[in-house]
């Protein structure tokens, strides 16, 4: 073979590599996730937050949604978003802590009870996001916020009266 048209050989090889496929990790398509859980409430109750929300039943392009596999609860002790906002999955997950992954059972309503920390802050920010069987992830929940009441701390002096 010529020199010139192992250059063109070559050349083309080069192109066809560079433009072939697409960079970066695959993304499953945004229509096919899970709509945002509604309804996201947090009532303290007995030194804990009872949650409640409802889980979506359709797709974020309005289809039926299939079986959910797992619901992901965050708690924000601090830098927490106003309330009301709509949290980006990147703020959520460099502010925010994940407290738990559940399994979704097939209930419309759903709920989880978060016992805080005795020295943690009085005021804690949820929000809650659920991911369908084939790990495609709704939106966060809007943030539903929780004044933590606690009983105020015995003093040395009180308990040495009742003894």
């Amino acid at each position: 073979m010529s020199m010139r048209i192992v250059s063109l050989l070559i050349g083309l090889s080069l192109a066809a590599g560079a433009s072939c496929g697409r960079k970066g990790p695959l993304a499953l398509p945004q229509g096919q996730a899970p709509m945002a859980v509604e309804r996201l409430s947090a009532i303290p109750k007995d030194g804990t937050v009872v949650l409640t929300w409802e889980n979506p039943v359709k797709t974020v392009s309005g289809k039926p949604l299939g079986p959910l596999g797992e619901i992901e609860i965050w708690v924000f002790e601090r830098d927490a978003p106003a309330a009301g906002a709509s949290v980006r999955p990147a703020a959520v997950e460099a502010s925010a802590r994940l407290v738990r992954r559940i399994a979704v059972k097939d209930a419309a309503v759903s709920s989880f009870v978060f016992e805080p920390s005795p020295a943690g802050p009085n005021s804690l920010t949820f929000t809650v996001r659920v991911l369908d069987r084939k790990g495609r992830a709704s939106d966060f929940s809007t943030p539903a916020v929780a004044e933590i009441v606690r009983a105020p701390a015995r003093t040395l002096a009180s308990s040495r009266r009742g003894t």
